[in-house]
C-alpha cells in the first residue's frame, strides 16, 4: 500500500477495501463525468451546499484523479474553505491530484484555511508537480501560510485564558500544536519560500502581479517587519519639519504609532499612549508616531490640542506616504513595538491588546535597563 493510502486510512478518508477498490478497478473519464454532470444537475435544483458536499467528496475519492474528481473537490473548496469537509477534499488532492498541470488555479479556494493538511498539501505539490507556475505559487503560498500560523500562535500565546474558544475555531490539535510550535522556524521556512518563490520562480504570474514582486515584499516583511525582524530605518521629518531618524533612538526601546486624528480607532489609542508615556518617563523608552493626515498644520494643532508630548513623522500628508507604504502599513493604527537594539517584537494591528503591548514593553525597557 502506499504511503499516500496510509495517510489517507489514518484520517479516516477512505477504508481499507476502498484502497483496494481504487488501485485495483479505476474507474473511466467517461464515468465520472456522467456522475459529476447528475450530481451538479441536482445541485442546481437544489442549491444545499451541506446537502450536496458529501456527494461530491465521494464522487472525488470513487474517481480518483480525474478531471470531474478535481472539479467536485474544486466545488467543495469553493464553499468549504475550512473544516472537516475542506479537511477531507484536501487530503483527496494530496492523493491524486498534486502533480496536476491546473492545480495552482485551486490555491485561491483553499483560502486561509490553518489546517495543517494545507501545509502537506503544497508541499506536496512542490515535490511532485512538473509546471513551474504552480510551483511557484505554491512556494509562495506556503510562505504566506506559514506566516499566519505565526500570527494565530503569538495570538494563542498571548490568551492562555480563551484556549477553549480557539479550541472551538481551529480544532483542539491545531490549537495544541500552535502552542508548542518553534516559532522562529516558521519564520525561517516562511522566508526560505518566499525568497525561491521571487528567485526561481519570479515571472510566474498572479492575478496581483509577478512573483518577484509580491514575494520579494513578503521576503522584505520577514526579514524587517515581521517579530524577529530588524525594523528598517524611517528617515524624514517631525510635523514642525525638523529631521529625525528612527535609528536615533536605538538604546531604546520604541512604540511607533501609525496614526492620524482622521481614524477614530487611532485618537482612542491616544490616552494610552499619554499614560505609556508618563509611566515610562527617565526610562530607556521612546514613543513615536508616524502621521497621516493631510494637512500639517492642522495635525500640530491636534497635537496641542490632545495633548501629544510625543514626536510623529510626517507621512507626507497621506495614509498611501513613502513610510506607510514601506512598512505595509494599510489599514490604521498599527503600533510595532522595537526592542533597543532595532529588532521588532510585536505588530498590533489595531492596538487592542493594550494590556499585551504595556507588558511587552515593560519588560523590554527592564532588558534595556540592565545592560
Amino acid at each position: 500500500m502506499s504511503r499516500i493510502s496510509i495517510l489517507l486510512l489514518v484520517f479516516g478518508v477512505i477504508s481499507f477495501p476502498q484502497v483496494i477498490a481504487a488501485q485495483a478497478d479505476p474507474q473511466s473519464n467517461a464515468q465520472a463525468a456522467t456522475a459529476y454532470q447528475d450530481l451538479l444537475k441536482s445541485y442546481e435544483a437544489n442549491r444545499q451546499d451541506r446537502q450536496f458536499v458529501r456527494p461530491f467528496l465521494d464522487l472525488a475519492q470513487k474517481y480518483p484523479g480525474t478531471q470531474p474528481a478535481l472539479d467536485s473537490l474544486t466545488w467543495v473548496l469553493k464553499r468549504f474553505e475550512s473544516g472537516s469537509h475542506a479537511d477531507r477534499a484536501i487530503l483527496l488532492l494530496i492523493a491524486r491530484h498534486a502533480d496536476d498541470k491546473g492545480i495552482a488555479e485551486l490555491f485561491l479556494h483553499v483560502g486561509n484555511n490553518p489546517s495543517l493538511k494545507v501545509d502537506a498539501f503544497y508541499r506536496k505539490v512542490i515535490a511532485t508537480n512538473k509546471d513551474s507556475t504552480a510551483v511557484g505559487r505554491a512556494h509562495f503560498r506556503l510562505g504566506n501560510y506559514l506566516v499566519r500560523q505565526a500570527e494565530i500562535a503569538r495570538e494563542i500565546r498571548a490568551n492562555p485564558d480563551s484556549v477553549d474558544k480557539f479550541n472551538l475555531f481551529y480544532g483542539a490539535d491545531l490549537t495544541e500544536y500552535l502552542q508548542t510550535v518553534d516559532l522562529q522556524k516558521i519564520r525561517v521556512d516562511a522566508l526560505k519560500q518566499f525568497t525561491i518563490a521571487a528567485s526561481k520562480y519570479g515571472a510566474v504570474r498572479t492575478y496581483k502581479g509577478e512573483l518577484s514582486e509580491l514575494a520579494g515584499r513578503e521576503k522584505f516583511k520577514i526579514e524587517h517587519l515581521s517579530v524577529g525582524g530588524v525594523a528598517p530605518e524611517i528617515i524624514g521629518e517631525d510635523l514642525s519639519g525638523k529631521p529625525m531618524k528612527l535609528s536615533e533612538f536605538r538604546g531604546k526601546v520604541v512604540l511607533l504609532d501609525f496614526w492620524g486624528d482622521w481614524c477614530v480607532a487611532c485618537r482612542m489609542l491616544i490616552p494610552f499612549n499619554r499614560a505609556l508615556t508618563k509611566q515610562m518617563e527617565g526610562r530607556p523608552f521612546e514613543l513615536l508616531g508616524v502621521n497621516s493626515d493631510s494637512d500639517r498644520i492642522y495635525a500640530r494643532k491636534v497635537e496641542q490640542l490632545q495633548k501629544i508630548s510625543w514626536r510623529s513623522f510626517w507621512n507626507g500628508g497621506s495614509r498611501f506616504g513613502d513610510i506607510s507604504t514601506e512598512w505595509a502599513v494599510e489599514k490604521w493604527p498599527v503600533l510595532y513595538v522595537i526592542d533597543a537594539k532595532g529588532i521588532v517584537r510585536m505588530r498590533s494591528a489595531g492596538g487592542h491588546n493594550k494590556e499585551e503591548i504595556y507588558k511587552l514593553i515593560e519588560t523590554l525597557v527592564r532588558e534595556a535597563e540592565s545592560e
